[in-house]
């Protein structure tokens, strides 16, 4: 039985399934039946005010189907209504729109942790967003997901729909951020003054922080004995746009002592903003000799256990949240000793994703007072 697509083409949001459900044979269209109540419950709560066109990749139930044909044909149909805003509900159509070259579990993994992200495919050759959606049925059997998709992913395409809208169907640019990496000795100083200058003169009133760390090798008596690793980069940032990210061990000795004196006046007296940075962060600043003024300092990972503690609150879902940062978590492995400027990059990004958490979370407790003595 042939399952019809279903919907207005000329919307500027596409739902791409890549099969139809047993569900929709009654009445011939995708999303008819019972998955599709639930996906209707979803997609109203997330306050789009358009429906999706709901196109199907494999159109006949229990038939096999040529999948890169027919993706084939989608990207034609696509390219033909200039869809700007693409939603892709399948590991098999993400990693294809995404020219990912993996395994079906590697994809899962991948699928996890980009959905809801803003993507782009090389395959759509005008202004667009691809974003990842978890396929109906999945969402429909895992009810604790509802929410996620509705406030959170289809969230995002609000967001981006909505802006469309009001900028003459024009897409928003993803955040550009000036990321510093392996300054030099000059360029550092230069970034540490200014971070007094802007305290005393009351135009910063907090610094983000992260640092990096390189683990003992396995197996080695110091990865037996527990040894959690040297504190390898740091990072700070001023703004969510604005962030530096150095090693201590990138200088000499008489620089080190002038570096050293401006970093113990930063910690020592400007707040700070860290992820998990009461448990990790303060530790080693702390091992390394610093003073960080901890009454002060903000984690948002404890402000995102006050704010929403039935959610996920590591780093990478809280930048999916908060932010329209695409997912970049797994740039931290990308790295070796002597190409370090990929990991300095990373925990440039961490810092100032941080920053933004971190503004976003203060707007939400400006709007639940109660929780801000929690």
């Amino acid at each position: 039985m042939i399952i019809e697509n279903h919907g207005n083409p000329n919307s500027p949001i596409w739902l791409i399934l890549e099969h139809p459900y047993a569900s929709d044979a009654d009445k011939g269209y995708v999303l008819s039946g019972g998955v599709g109540y639930i996906h209707r419950k979803v997609w109203s709560l997330s306050g789009i005010d358009i429906d999706p066109y709901i196109y199907v990749l494999k159109p006949c139930l229990g038939a096999t189907y040529d999948f890169d044909k027919k993706f084939s044909e989608l990207v034609i149909e696509l390219c033909d209504h200039n869809v700007p805003f693409v939603l892709p509900t399948s590991v098999n159509l993400f990693t294809k729109f995404c020219n990912s070259q993996v395994t079906k579990s590697q994809g899962k993994a991948l699928f996890k942790k980009y959905a809801g992200n803003l993507l782009t495919s090389n395959y759509v050759p005008y202004p667009h967003y691809i974003i990842p959606q978890y396929d109906p049925a999945h969402v429909a059997a895992n009810y604790d997901y509802m929410e996620i998709q509705s406030f959170i992913d289809y969230g995002h395409v609000r967001e981006e729909y909505e802006y469309w809208r009001s900028h003459n169907n024009q897409l928003n640019p993803l955040p550009t951020r000036k990321l510093v990496t392996e300054p030099a000795y000059d360029d550092l100083l230069s970034f540490l003054y200014r971070t007094r200058f802007e305290y005393e003169r009351k135009s910063l009133s907090f610094v983000s922080v992260d640092i990096e760390t390189i683990r003992p090798k396995k197996k080695t008596p110091l990865h037996i004995a527990g040894h959690p690793g040297y504190p390898y980069t740091l990072s700070l940032a001023l703004s969510p746009d604005y962030g530096i990210s150095f090693s201590l061990w990138d200088y000499t000795d008489s620089q080190l002592v002038v570096i050293w004196r401006e970093l113990d006046y930063i910690f020592r007296e400007i707040p700070q903003i860290g992820q998990n940075y009461f448990t990790f962060d303060a530790h080693f600043l702390e091992a390394l000799g610093f003073r960080p003024c901890l009454s002060k300092c903000q984690d948002t990972l404890i402000r995102h256990h006050i704010l929403w503690p039935g959610l996920e609150h590591k780093l990478q879902f809280q930048t999916k949240q908060y932010t329209r940062e695409p997912f970049y978590k797994d740039e931290g492995k990308l790295w070796s000793p002597n190409q370090k400027s990929g990991l300095m990059r990373y925990n440039a990004l961490d810092t100032t994703v941080t920053y933004e958490i971190y503004n976003a979370q203060e707007k939400e407790f400006a709007e639940k007072p109660h929780l801000k003595g929690a």
